[in-house]
């Protein structure tokens, strides 16, 4: 009866754990299909708006919402019982999945498909950085070699773009870590050891 109990206790659990994984991974295409949308519009409607910070805030406040919604719905299919990393799973599958497929698809539009709008906005984006340089404290030689250092790179290119998805999933984490800690109950179960076949 004992291993019967611990058995049944394992596959619950088991099944919970996909249960959490399906959520994450539905709503990381739903928020990659929305982030898309956008990104789609702005090409539209005018690319400029790709270098705004409003534009970059409104971004990140849809990504964290969407994580959200996804720890919350997986709290209730489970039944209201959720641990830290339980909460925490469909949070950062969300985000991941939204983000780099998103990414991906903001290169396919400036890179590949309309690679002259791209120059436009690499010009724009550069620009953007130069100002944010000059705004700085540094020095008269450190700030000339940053602004040498920006009209060399290119910010569209496929490797850039995937590390700073990978910047913005870590920094979008920590809310992640906050939503998960607020989410989770207080005391939690120890899962069982897997049987042995």
């Amino acid at each position: 009866p004992e291993k019967l109990l611990n058995l049944n206790s394992y596959i619950y659990i088991k099944n919970m754990n996909q249960t959490i994984k399906n959520i994450g991974i539905k709503f990381g295409l739903f928020l990659a299909l929305i982030l898309s949308i956008i990104n789609v519009g702005i090409y539209f409607y005018d690319y400029n708006i790709m270098a705004s910070t409003a534009n970059g805030f409104i971004l990140l406040f849809v990504i964290i919402i969407f994580g959200l919604i996804s720890t919350a719905l997986a709290k209730f299919k489970i039944g209201g019982f959720i641990t830290f990393k339980q909460a925490f799973t469909p949070y950062i599958l969300t985000i991941s999945i939204g983000i780099f497929i998103s990414t991906i698809v903001q290169f396919l539009i400036y890179s590949v498909i309309d690679p002259e709008t791209g120059e436009l906005l690499k010009e724009t984006l550069r620009n953007m950085y130069v100002e944010q340089i000059m705004k700085s404290n540094g020095t008269q030689e450190e700030i000339a070699a940053s602004i040498a250092e920006v009209k060399l790179t290119n910010p569209l290119a496929f490797g850039g773009l995937i590390s700073s998805a990978v910047i913005r999933i870590a920094m979008l984490s920590v809310a992640g870590i906050l939503i998960a800690l607020i989410f989770r109950n207080r005391s939690e179960f120890i899962a069982p050891v897997e049987p042995k076949q």
